[in-house]
């Protein structure tokens, strides 16, 4: 729920969106204000610890002033004389974007991402970041060591090596990016992984049979497709009777608020623009993912922990157990740590924060 202090000027400021020319000038222009106003909406949410509304209040209010009068004849004009050619082909891919299906959309997002992480992110980070999820909460690793099990929507494999790593007997990724699957064979070959194996297939029509795997894990994945109930209750039928299921689902918070209002802004310059924006400014890989992550995806859903137990209930799962907890860095405390410490106007901030569960499929 947008707070009624921010209610006017994000109506100005969609307006004003709304009609912005669409020309080469201007989706440049929007690639760099989408990234500058996602900087001010990262600083007030990750490290102010006051309230949250005046600042985000006086950026949105800055945008609008920003883009309100650009003239489309004028902004292709100083495009033309002073700016060089944007990179080949962004227009084209923009064009064919708009035709694509949701799920090639979403495959060919994650895979463009995923290719760039350095091995250090893609093994290391990913085991050390689920290692404390695991010890925070205290669930222990009983539910996966020595167990069969399967991830669902495994990206580029981060997590799919990461459960092998701490004891899973043999781990079986699937995703929908071709890229993602052929990039994850290739770095897991590389490395000598022999726990695991990856498969191109859909979430929502997983291609193995009832009670195929020990354990099921799908870690943001299903509030990013068209029916995150069903690819819940896919998780349920290839579960075996007894088995653990862990996943993770966003919480509704302001700061997808604030990312919905982004969205309009960023899809005025191309997926393969505004990387090639954030690049050039010198963005860390995983830097660009989470940007990408938040303004490109076709879909984004969010719950409250509410909603989220009962698709869990409606698909068979029991014994729900919230995992409240989650990870810190030298350079990074995840949100549910700033929710479980109290810190002043993070309920504000992140609202429901970061919905994980474990659960079982009863015997």
């Amino acid at each position: 729920m947008i707070p009624k202090e921010l209610k006017a000027g994000l109506s100005a400021y969609r307006a004003v969106v709304k009609k912005l020319p669409d020309n080469s000038a201007v989706q440049i222009l929007c690639a760099l204000e989408a990234v500058r106003a996602y900087q001010v909406f990262e600083t007030v949410f990750w490290e102010s610890k006051s309230d949250p509304i005046p600042p985000l209040g006086a950026e949105i209010a800055r945008l609008t002033a920003t883009l309100t009068g650009l003239d489309g004849e004028y902004a292709d004009a100083i495009y033309d004389k002073k700016v060089a050619h944007q990179p080949v082909g962004t227009n084209t891919a923009l064009a064919a974007n708009k035709v694509a299906d949701t799920k090639t959309l979403t495959g060919e997002l994650y895979s463009s991402l995923f290719n760039r992480f350095d091995n250090r992110h893609y093994f290391a980070e990913a085991t050390d970041l689920l290692r404390q999820r695991i010890d925070r909460n205290a669930i222990g690793y009983d539910w996966l060591q020595g167990k069969k099990g399967l991830d669902a929507g495994c990206g580029g494999g981060r997590y799919t090596v990461a459960l092998a790593s701490l004891g899973a007997a043999k781990v079986t990724g699937i995703d929908y990016g071709r890229d993602n699957i052929k990039d994850a064979k290739l770095r897991s070959r590389s490395a000598g992984i022999d726990k695991v194996n990856f498969r191109h297939a859909d979430v929502l029509n997983i291609p193995y049979r009832d009670n195929s795997f020990d354990f099921v894990f799908s870690n943001g994945v299903l509030h990013h497709t068209t029916d995150p109930q069903r690819g819940i209750e896919e998780l349920f039928r290839v579960l075996k009777p007894g088995g653990k299921m862990w996943i993770f689902l966003y919480g509704s918070s302001l700061w997808w608020e604030m990312m919905d209002v982004l969205r309009p802004l960023s899809a005025k310059a191309s997926r393969q623009q505004m990387q090639h924006v954030m690049q050039l400014m010198g963005y860390a890989p995983n830097r660009i993912f989470k940007f990408m992550d938040s303004l490109y995806v076709p879909i984004i859903e969010s719950y409250t922990a509410k909603q989220m137990e009962g698709m869990l209930k409606r698909a068979g799962f029991a014994d729900l157990q919230q995992l409240h907890r989650c990870v810190e860095t030298p350079f990074f405390r995840g949100v549910n740590e700033l929710l479980w410490d109290g810190e002043p106007f993070a309920d504000v901030r992140w609202g429901a924060g970061e919905l994980r569960y474990l659960g079982q499929k009863p015997l």
